[in-house]
């Protein structure tokens, strides 16, 4: 399907006052449900200034204080639109999130590589951690936050978080939570406080997420009669009180691939809805012959955690952070891309499908990454959630070949040479020698008025 001068002129508006300007269709169409929007702009993030220098020493090299908050919004907004066909990226949210007074909605992110502040004791986490592995930053977050409140939903029915611990027993002194450290929590509360973060998957004496529904779906149900029969399934399978309890959903996975499951997009990002997501990386203690849980392209976990009423049936909104992006799970500092020019990739990759949403995260890390994922096992997850009919599931035909049943479209902002240009001074002056701690929180602000 063609697009026409007159569909462009009305269906653009919002975008080209904003800068934005994509190569393919942006109306709503018959395929809306397959269409993967990705928003970039090259000065969304700066951390490549500092030739991505992380020092342990130095918490101002924290790559999360090289981005650009109010552009991020931006990007969410033309991406909105792009999804949807709307000119209002209110309106558009409107459309994705059915809304109604009294509801709640959850907010999945990825805090993964927070295993880094748990010391095995409760009373001695180091909330304040520096650390530089990809994880989840604020703008992303915020950006759904401010979507979400510009459609009627108070802050307070807002919940964020990442429920899973690493092993799901029922002793929670032999548990390793999830963890939502400072540098992540502070800048949320600070645009949004009445938003509710929880902030660890389980702390003894009921803060954070709990987890003693008896709805009915409380407990996945696994295909795999291995998994399912589990003797620890009543703790490991169980989702937490707070999604079984939200009315809607939004999944913001990272833009990363996985050693074991090919991609950590949307499906694997679920992993982190159950109590324990171990149990699903690993090869079956019950059973050696079988094959690794994620590996599988028949009754793969991920795609049957999808499948339980209270995670895709309620999910509105995939929105994938790629301001940074990485290569797996854990060690994965951020560094550039190729096909961005070595810088960080800058983008937001929005949509409803979640199986065309990690079949185009897939391609994107490794179009720009591939000796490090060279190794890594292919995405089987998605044959079968293509299979169960979750999604559609194609590979691009090289970096830049077109997707034939995905409608794939990509909004890139027309570069600002001026700012470009004094970001790359500043790169050069960090680069031959100014890198005393002062001076890089000096630099920082420098970048912020550059942009």
């Amino acid at each position: 399907m063609k697009m026409t001068r007159r569909d462009f002129l009305k269906h653009s508006t919002t975008l080209a006052a904003a800068g934005f300007l994509g190569p393919k269709r942006l109306m709503a169409s018959p395929n809306r449900a397959h269409r993967i929007v990705r928003v970039h702009h090259p000065l969304a993030s700066y951390f490549d200034v500092v030739n991505f220098d992380f020092r342990q020493n130095v918490p101002d090299t924290y790559y999360g204080n090289f981005v650009n908050g109010q552009l991020v919004d931006r990007m969410f907004d033309a991406a909105l639109c792009g999804l949807t066909g709307d000119d209002d990226p209110v309106q558009a949210m409107r459309r994705l999130v059915p809304y109604q007074p009294g509801e709640r909605v959850f907010i999945k992110i990825n805090v993964t590589t927070c295993f880094k502040l748990w010391p095995g004791q409760w009373d001695r986490i180091d909330w304040d951690l520096h650390y530089n592995d990809t994880d989840a930053i604020a703008e992303p977050i915020n950006a759904t936050i401010r979507a979400l409140v510009r459609i009627g939903v108070p802050q307070e029915m807002i919940g964020i978080g990442d429920p899973t611990w690493t092993e799901g027993r029922a002793d929670p002194e032999r548990r390793q939570p999830r963890l939502m450290p400072n540098r992540l929590a502070k800048k949320i509360k600070a645009a949004f406080p009445s938003v509710v973060l929880y902030r660890s998957s389980f702390i003894p004496g009921g803060d954070g997420f709990t987890w003693k529904s008896n709805d009915k779906d409380a407990i996945v149900e696994f295909r795999d009669p291995v998994i399912n029969a589990r003797k620890a399934r009543a703790t490991s399978h169980r989702l937490p009180d707070q999604v079984i309890g939200a009315q809607h959903m939004i999944n913001l996975p990272i833009m990363k691939t996985h050693n074991m499951g090919g991609v950590t997009g949307a499906l694997k990002n679920n992993f982190g809805t159950v109590a324990s997501c171990s149990g699903f990386h690993e090869r079956r203690k019950e059973d050696k012959a079988s094959v690794n849980a994620l590996l599988s392209s028949d009754a793969n976990a991920a795609v049957d955690i999808w499948l339980n009423p209270h995670v895709g049936a309620k999910t509105r909104l995939i929105v994938c952070d790629g301001i940074f992006g990485g290569w797996d799970w854990g060690e994965d500092p951020p560094i550039g891309w190729e096909q961005f020019g070595g810088r960080s990739p800058n983008c937001l990759v929005l949509g409803t499908d979640p199986i065309a949403m990690d079949s185009v995260i897939y391609d994107q890390v490794t179009a720009s990454l591939s000796e490090k994922v060279k190794n890594f096992a292919p995405p089987n997850m998605l044959v079968d959630g293509a299979k169960v009919g979750l999604g559609c599931h194609e590979s691009r035909p090289g970096a830049r070949g077109e997707y034939k049943t995905i409608d794939y479209v990509e909004l890139n902002q027309a570069v600002d040479e001026a700012k470009l240009q004094k970001l790359s001074e500043l790169k050069k002056r960090y680069h031959e020698g100014e890198k005393a701690a002062a001076q890089i929180k000096d630099l920082l602000a420098e970048c912020s008025a550059a942009l």
